[in-house]
């Protein structure tokens, strides 16, 4: 642990000092704060101006914000590491005790763990999603989510400015939930290869009684983001050599 505290006291300065990375840390929590507080005012609200009701979506919008909180600490990471291989910082850290195997291990795990935890309290505070199988599922595949996003970042983009670009890209995880909430059954099948598609699937299937294809769109999700991130693996290993 304490070869690890000149990164962790590291990436705290320099995400003071960015605001985009202090967005991408915050943003979750302000879904969160959002959804706890903001949702049922606003549903009110529409329902009494426009006679919608939002509240009658509040499973699908509940699957769609979510996908914010992985997206938001796996980019930031995504951005520390690429600065990093610019200024050939992981080949200094390569001959410090920390080793490359060890910043790598460190790279990873802090946006998987911050995914885990704001994905944790969304779930358990935003006071619209439900907390039964569907939501575990959702939370472990999400928490794969956020080191797919960092090493696809790190991987891909030859900067720091092409990452901001590749992060815009990422935009279209949020095609997951709505393809799965309001395409039929085959055609949303074709969405398959979308990462985000299977979380929302598992937990939405599992609010509507079905556990047995939950589950099935678990296992199914768990192998597509375990075969992303062993071949973004070996491509970021394959640029920084």
């Amino acid at each position: 642990m304490r070869n690890y505290r000149p990164l962790l006291i590291q990436d705290a300065r320099q995400t003071l000092k960015d605001p985009m990375l202090m967005a991408s840390l915050l943003g979750p929590l302000f879904v969160i704060l959002f959804t706890r507080f903001a949702f049922q005012p606003l549903s009110d609200w529409i329902e009494q101006h426009y006679a919608f009701r939002l509240a009658d979506y509040t499973e699908f919008i509940a699957a769609f914000l979510v996908i914010t909180i992985p997206l938001l600490p796996g980019t930031m990471a995504g951005l520390l590491m690429l600065d990093e291989r610019d200024e050939n910082m992981i080949a200094y850290y390569a001959v410090t005790p920390l080793a490359r195997k060890g910043y790598f291990v460190y790279r990873l795990f802090l946006p998987s763990l911050l995914s885990f935890a704001l994905t944790a309290l969304y779930y358990l505070f935003s006071g619209i999603a439900d907390k039964e199988l569907g939501s575990v599922y959702a939370l472990l595949l999400l928490t794969l989510e956020a080191p797919c996003i960092t090493l696809f970042l790190a991987a891909f983009a030859a900067n720091k400015v092409e990452g901001l670009a590749l992060s815009k890209l990422c935009g279209l995880l949020f095609a997951g939930p709505v393809i799965t909430a309001f395409v039929p059954v085959p055609w949303q099948y074709a969405a398959a290869l979308i990462p985000t598609f299977w979380p929302a699937k598992a937990y939405l299937a599992d609010i509507s009684g079905d556990p047995v294809v939950s589950t099935a769109a678990f296992m199914i999700g768990l192998a597509l983001h375990v075969a992303l991130l062993l071949s973004f693996v070996r491509a970021f290993l394959k640029r920084i050599e």
